[in-house]
């Protein structure tokens, strides 16, 4: 965040300097022209750092990620995205009304001028309304309409949108054009940032497919909708992966190889495979179970850090939600192991068909002398003789009454997290011991 902060002061410092010793005189106390402008520039120079950001922050820089977790990265981005949008807007309308001023002219024939004569606009009023559309389509209500794939369509159009913009700023930008020093900055933000997201998404990726040689070495069905996807490659123990991480898998194979996805690990990586238990939720899920051994497949991780390092206390509280239960089921077997610990697991389900991993979570349970402790809890199967209804502050009061002292580890569809998390909240449970993983990305 330093660093962050760091650059934001860099670029607003600048152009105080720039503008307050302006060769038509100090434009951020002159006329309304002038300030019109002063500040239009000030709003395009932090939205292009705004979408430079983004580009980190959707770019899977491992630093960045370990450092606060890919859940926490998606939600800045969500935020930085959402308010860009207000910079996005406020640079062409406020540039415009004060070059109108200016030039004593309608509003109107300057911003057209703006598209005849002046190299790059046309690019970045293309640029700018692709941005806004992928932006548009980012609101929960619209995107939840749309298939994956179409949504990922448009923000991938969104590296295009940047490109065009960035040719406008460089041509005519005020702070760029007569200042070597700032333009030499710019070039080598942009240069870094890209040059970072070809690593992240297509250089580490390739490297490691290069090095592991990954292969779908078989499938194991779970449940009615769930599978498990063995992933063997060579020298897997220099993939430093950990249970509760999750890596974005792009299969090789027809209908798979032009998406990737993120799964988690379902088992602790022991140096000869992974693990990948998957419920079918989409077109794509739903395809998985054809995918044959011998399946090459790219990995990119791992990812997250919904760990068995971020637990503290000697009891834990574990709290599963469908297929949340993956990741859940991993740590369970690292913290069995690494500690003298106790754990409840909590694990919520419609119905008994639908408890994925039941034998291993079993085999977990005899061999903890123990100290593991599993309470299924089912919203929607009437035979069901055990805890019935939904995990809430007083399901967990009665499965576990010390929940207030425990670490929370708790993963699941977001409705569920989101109730839980507020029980927890509620209870006094400090944010600090709360670790969760979504899957909503």
């Amino acid at each position: 965040m330093a660093l962050l902060a760091a650059q934001v002061a860099a670029i607003a410092g600048f152009w105080f300097w720039n503008h307050w010793h302006h060769p038509l005189g100090n434009q951020l106390l002159g006329d309304a022209a002038g300030q019109l402008l002063a500040w239009g520039r000030l709003a395009g120079l932090l939205a292009a750092f705004g979408c430079l950001l983004q580009i980190v922050l959707t770019g899977r820089p491992r630093w960045v990620e370990q450092a606060f977790g890919m859940d926490r990265l998606m939600r800045l981005h969500h935020v930085v995205g959402f308010s860009l949008v207000l910079l996005l807007v406020a640079h062409p309308v406020l540039v415009t009304l004060g070059r109108a001023r200016m030039e004593d002219v309608g509003v109107w024939p300057q911003f057209f001028d703006f598209l005849r004569n002046w190299q790059g606009v046309r690019g970045a009023a293309i640029g700018l309304a692709m941005l806004l559309v992928a932006v548009g389509l980012s609101v929960a209500i619209i995107r939840k309409r749309l298939r994956y794939e179409t949504w990922h369509a448009t923000h991938l159009a969104i590296y295009v949108a940047l490109a065009l913009a960035f040719g406008h700023q460089i041509a005519i930008g005020n702070d760029l054009a007569g200042h070597p020093v700032f333009r030499a900055y710019w070039l080598s933000l942009y240069a870094a940032v890209f040059l970072g997201l070809l690593w992240g998404r297509v250089g580490r990726p390739l490297r490691d497919f290069w090095r592991h040689r990954f292969v779908v070495s078989g499938l194991t069905p779970e449940t009615a909708d769930v599978v498990s996807v063995q992933i063997r490659g060579r020298d897997l123990e220099r993939f430093r992966a950990e249970a509760g991480q999750f890596v974005r898998v792009r299969f090789l194979a027809p209908g798979f190889r032009w998406e990737s996805h993120p799964f988690s690990l379902s088992q602790p990586p022991d140096g000869k495979g992974l693990r990948l238990t998957i419920k079918q939720l989409g077109d794509y899920t739903r395809r998985l179970p054809a995918l044959q051994p011998g399946t090459r497949a790219i990995v990119d991780g791992p990812y997250g850090i919904f760990t068995a390092r971020r637990a503290q206390a000697q009891q834990v509280l574990m709290i599963a939600g469908g297929i949340g239960i993956t990741p859940i089921r991993s740590v369970a077997e690292v913290l069995l192991a690494t500690a003298d610990r106790e754990i409840v697991l909590i694990y919520g389900n419609r119905d008994q068909a639908s408890v994925a991993l039941q034998g291993e979570l079993d085999r977990l349970v005899a061999t903890s002398g123990g100290r593991l402790r599993v309470a299924h809890v089912l919203s929607a199967d009437p035979g069901w003789p055990g805890e019935k209804g939904r995990v809430d502050g007083n399901c967990l009061s009665r499965l576990a009454p010390d929940f207030r002292e425990r670490d929370v580890y708790l993963c699941g569809p977001p409705p569920m997290m989101r109730l839980v998390r507020a029980a927890l909240r509620a209870a006094g449970v400090p944010g600090s011991h709360i670790f969760d993983e979504r899957f909503a990305l």
